[in-house]
């Protein structure tokens, strides 16, 4: 990453993205639960749109959310964060 600000390219959002999906995957969270299927299309659409989005999406069967937030400029990477919630 650049120090100028510039707009991430489709490249650099479909590595990052992928990358998430990935170590998600990876951690045990089934790619059929809704959670993982709603972050999919988040990052589906911010990949071919190349418009940030920052939002939580909910995790029941985990009982987490994830935090997430997709750059839309190169000066910040993708980001997940993976927290425990209760969900009644």
């Amino acid at each position: 990453m650049g120090n100028n600000k510039e707009q991430k390219t489709k490249e650099e959002r479909l590595k990052e993205g992928m990358e998430i999906l990935n170590k998600f995957r990876e951690s045990g969270v089934k790619h059929n639960s809704l959670g993982f299927q709603e972050l999919q299309s988040k990052i589906s659409l911010w990949v071919s749109s190349g418009i940030s989005w920052e939002g939580t999406i909910n995790f029941p069967d985990y009982e987490r959310i994830a935090e997430v937030k997709l750059p839309k400029y190169n000066n910040r990477y993708a980001e997940l964060l993976f927290k425990r919630k209760m969900f009644h």
